[in-house]
């Protein structure tokens, strides 16, 4: 049977940009009817400063949508109605006495036209990452688009910009830092745009063809390969946002204006944020803010890859899939027909003797696998750290104030704070900032166990097929966590005692190291250490295996193959 694959002009979809248009959004209207609109997007900045905004609003008119006929006229509208909305709620008011809480309700003249352009989108009516980057931004003045791009060098994204060739359309601040907080994400999107179109057609060519030919999977294992090198460059783009977004300014002066109603009845919207039409009827909207989570690509991505996201309980939707609502009607209409189809992965796992294909496949996941940490790393600085710090500077002053001293109000603007480029500096900034789990995204999601799951569920998917008892060594390469408790690892191992014996405990049993790596004495040595500590705690070696031995080392597979043979040839001997 032949597999159909999703057309991607049909969803609105670039073969060479992916989720980005192939043509620059547009700056303005092209219809003057909507001048008031980019007027007061334009000084929006300013507004918000001289606390105008609120004043400007109401004296605009309501305008009809229905001069917006194509789909570059609503994707400006959304973006300028939706900066203007957010721009209102958290920074409408004209009293001194307003300032501090937010405008709950939204006139009609911003009400009526945005309801009205987000259901034509398909959208939620909040701002959203398609508006905050896929459709915010331009070419500045006398940029060409030069960098070389593309996957690997080839035509596919060559001719986009650096990042100082762009400026961003829509603006709270009006500052660099918040257009290279836009930006950057818009060249990651450029960047990994390609990717759909080249493992799709590989995906469809290794399926509709003859599975047994090679030509097939040589052509996947060439675009897997071809990904990852994407994913690194990928990577490489976050740097960029570094010296030109402060993060204590991120935190305190732009992020709450990513805000939407979802859980903002402590900030004085117990109704979510309130519409109000010209008919006088209201529509209370809780949704979520703006969020990276919304990225369409990653999560096509991830299909095609075959990377799975669970939810936090049975029957509970992924924070992946709660993201669907607020993207492009389209995109989520694409990412729903990409779910239903086979995987790369699916493909891989059936011709798991192609050891290239393997090797490519388990490539290109570590590259995803290693963006996301990068990812996270980007949220530390600019989230994680900035409230840790704002948490310990309020903790000091209600201390000061009780015991009749006075602070100094440190903003830690210049601290250095925890190294949260690793698991354990986020971990330990996330507890000190807001009780560990608890701090939230402007998706909603508790913040790091999100990130870490979105990561680790990446690492899981590594094929490793080095092991057969039978036929000897494959691969000569580190064991990792995620492979050994994969039942399937087992069962190809031959190791069954183990599996049916222990793998509940060890299942139960976290990464051995930060690099996720299996920590084992080698050799003899480390069967008969591993017996001989079995016996002294009563517990079978499958699950001392597993436990981390505070002064070994990280062995290579075959020493790990070494230790499993001894005890598979003692098994009599290795339960408790």
């Amino acid at each position: 049977m032949v597999v159909s694959f999703p057309d991607l002009a049909s969803f609105g979809l670039s073969r060479t940009r992916g989720f980005l248009s192939d043509d620059t959004p547009l700056a303005s209207f092209r219809d003057g009817y909507y001048a008031r609109w980019d007027d007061l997007a334009a000084r929006l900045p300013a507004l918000i400063a001289s606390r105008k905004l609120g004043r400007e609003v109401r004296e605009l008119p309501v305008l009809s949508t229905g001069k917006l006929t194509t789909e570059p006229d609503l994707r400006r509208a959304y973006v300028v109605l939706a900066f203007l909305v957010h721009g209102y709620v958290w920074a409408g008011g004209d009293k001194e006495e307003e300032e501090e809480r937010p405008m709950d309700t939204v006139p009609p003249q911003l009400s009526e036209p945005f309801l009205r352009v987000c259901e034509r989108l398909g959208m939620e009516p909040v701002l959203s990452y398609a508006g905050l980057c896929l459709w915010n931004w331009a070419a500045a003045e006398g940029a060409e688009g030069l960098t070389s791009g593309g996957v690997d060098g080839d035509d596919a994204s060559a001719g986009f910009y650096d990042l100082e060739q762009l400026t961003s359309l829509g603006s709270f601040t009006g500052t660099r830092g918040e257009d290279a907080f836009y930006l950057v994400p818009v060249l990651i999107e450029a960047e990994g745009g390609p990717l759909l179109a080249l493992l799709l057609d590989a995906l469809a060519a290794a399926l509709n063809n003859d599975s047994s030919s090679p030509t097939s999977s040589t052509r996947l294992a060439a675009a897997l390969d071809r990904s990852a090198g994407a994913f690194v460059r990928m990577a490489q783009h976050l740097p960029k946002m570094y010296p030109l977004l402060d993060a204590h300014a991120f935190y305190h002066e732009l992020r709450p204006f990513f805000s939407g109603g979802k859980g903002m009845e402590d900030k004085g919207l117990p109704r979510g944020v309130v519409f109000r039409r010209v008919d006088g009827s209201e529509r209370a909207a809780k949704c979520v803010g703006g969020s990276a989570g919304q990225s369409c690509l990653f999560q096509a991505l991830d299909c095609v890859l075959g990377v799975r996201h669970e939810g936090p309980g049975a029957g509970r939707e992924s924070v992946f899939e709660e993201m669907r609502p607020y993207m492009p009607g389209k995109h989520r209409e694409f990412l729903e027909q990409l779910s239903s189809l086979p995987s790369i992965r699916d493909y891989v796992e059936d011709h798991q003797s192609d050891e290239a294909l393997v090797r490519a496949y388990d490539g290109c996941i570590k590259e995803l696998r290693s963006w996301r940490g990068r990812h996270i790393a980007i949220v530390s600085k600019y989230i994680v750290q900035p409230a840790r710090l704002a948490a310990a500077a309020t903790a000091a002053t209600d201390t000061a104030q009780e015991n009749g001293a006075s602070t100094n109000g440190t903003t830690g603007r210049n601290g250095a704070g925890p190294n949260t480029g690793d698991e354990d500096g986020l971990e330990a900034a996330a507890a000190a900032a807001k009780g560990g789990d608890e701090l939230q995204g402007t998706g909603g999601s508790a913040l790091v166990p999100f990130l870490r799951q979105s990561r680790d569920e990446t690492k899981a998917l590594h094929l490793f097929h080095f092991v057969s008892l039978a036929g000897g060594i494959r691969h000569g390469r580190e064991a990792e966590w995620s492979d050994i408790a994969r039942p399937d690892w087992w069962r190809h191992a031959r190791v069954s005692w183990a599996w049916e014996g222990s793998m509940s405990a060890v299942a139960a049993l976290g990464p051995a190291d930060k690099d996720g790596r299996i920590i084992l004495m080698s050799g003899n040595r480390g069967a008969s250490a591993a017996v001989r500590l079995a016996a002294a705690h009563r517990v079978s070696v499958a699950y001392l295996c597993f436990m981390v031995f505070a002064n070994t080392i990280r062995v290579p597979a075959v020493d790990l193959i070494n230790v499993l043979m001894a005890l598979n040839d003692n098994a009599a001997a290795l339960t408790a």
